[in-house]
């Protein structure tokens, strides 16, 4: 299959695990609608209702809208479920009470979530304060369902249902404890717990919720302290020699053949504007008129001397750090060679370490060769039914 069939960085599907979560989680909300409405629990039946239509548009859209992290669907039914069967056992009084208390664990998580959204930034920013982002979400929480139980007062007393005010306040009193509970473990430790809830969406969500810009700042920090790898590389500038001050064809090579070799192996990752020794200096945007002509400097390279077919394959961005700015530059693995023309000849290049090399003749043949056969072991994992004999 040709590159420019289709866009690999459209191709970010969630995984088949997480998928079958979904489709567990909607059978159980479906499940417990009848129930709700059986034992005559409002609550019940709303909460279902309200995860079968969030876990349908996530599936929907398919983390190009809005991702819900496995987890949380994970504590929301063992809410609802812990819910149904204290309404069906009524001697195992301890299940209201952890439910409760779990019930406060999820507010006090959408609470966390509310909390980084009015802050604009993403967890783990240069001056982020625990303390007071637990205190929100403490506060989110409980009063979530303090609002709750007061429009639940008023339904039941139009729908003419009792209401028992002492077991109201008994199950504020266990939301409070889950909240404080969660919020304290924030403040000692964002284990992964916080990873796999709170992060993951923030993460999976972050256009969508317009916190991108500063996670990518701490991402590239974070790449930075890594090094350069088979899959990581720095470039200090794009095409100004920084001894001479010059412009220098040599730098553009540099670049251009770091994407050829990320292309020609499993991907890889290129910060332009970042020193060997991981010193932020920031791309040589001066020699340009302004950034728009950078960005398109950028891609008349790829096109002229990588080719059109790959641009799919590639993208980049320019990242703000204060006064300066840093491109990042993603690429996808090609299943096809490609090569890095200069003049009329044609060059390989593959990742070996932390450096591109150039591979020709026979060593060339036989990369390709392996590369192949692999490719074709991977679609026949991917689609068992396949065919022995793979078009190229």
């Amino acid at each position: 299959m040709s590159p420019d069939k289709h866009n690999p960085f459209d191709m970010q599907k969630m995984d088949s695990t997480t998928m079958k979560l979904y489709w567990i989680s909607i059978a159980i909300s479906v499940i417990m609608i009848p129930i709700g409405i059986l034992f005559e629990s409002i609550t019940d039946v709303v909460v279902a209702a309200i995860v079968i239509l969030v876990t349908l548009v996530t599936i929907k859209h398919d983390r190009k809208f809005i991702h819900i992290p496995p987890m949380i669907i994970i504590l929301i039914l063992v809410s609802m479920i812990l819910s149904t069967m204290s309404g069906i056992i009524f001697e195992i009084g301890f299940m209201d009470m952890f439910q409760d208390v779990l019930l406060g664990v999820i507010l006090s998580l959408v609470g966390f979530i509310c909390a980084y959204l009015a802050l604009g930034k993403m967890p783990g920013f240069s001056d982020e304060k625990p303390v007071l982002i637990s205190l929100e979400a403490f506060c989110f929480g409980v009063a979530s369902y303090a609002i709750f139980a007061t429009i639940a007062r008023y339904v039941n007393m139009f729908i003419s249902l009792p209401i028992d005010y002492v077991d109201m306040f008994d199950s504020l009193a266990y939301v409070i404890i889950g909240s404080f509970a969660i919020s304290l473990l924030f403040c000692l430790d964002k284990s992964s717990f916080f990873k796999h809830t709170v992060f993951n969406f923030m993460y999976n969500n972050q256009e969508a919720l317009g916190v991108r810009s500063e996670n990518e700042r701490l991402e590239i920090e974070n790449l930075i302290t890594l090094g350069e790898s088979d899959t990581l590389e720095f470039k200090s500038t794009l095409r100004t020699n920084l001894k001479t001050g010059e412009k220098d064809k040599r730098m553009e090579k540099a670049v251009l053949k770091t994407l050829t070799a990320f292309l020609n192996s499993e991907g890889g990752t290129l910060l332009i504007g970042v020193a060997d020794d991981g010193e932020i200096l920031g791309i040589d945007e001066h020699s340009f008129d302004n950034r728009d002509k950078l960005n398109l400097h950028m891609t008349n390279l790829i096109s002229s001397q990588i080719g059109d077919e790959f641009l799919p394959f590639i993208r980049f961005k320019l990242v703000e750090f204060e006064d300066k700015a840093v491109m990042k530059v993603v690429c996808k693995r090609c299943n096809i060679p490609v090569f890095l023309k200069e003049n009329k000849t044609e060059q390989y290049y593959v990742r070996s370490g932390p450096s591109s090399v150039e591979l020709t003749g026979s060593d060339m043949i036989k990369y390709i060769g392996s590369k192949q056969k692999v490719r074709k072991l991977r679609m026949r994992m991917e689609c068992p039914c396949a065919p022995e004999d793979i078009e190229e």
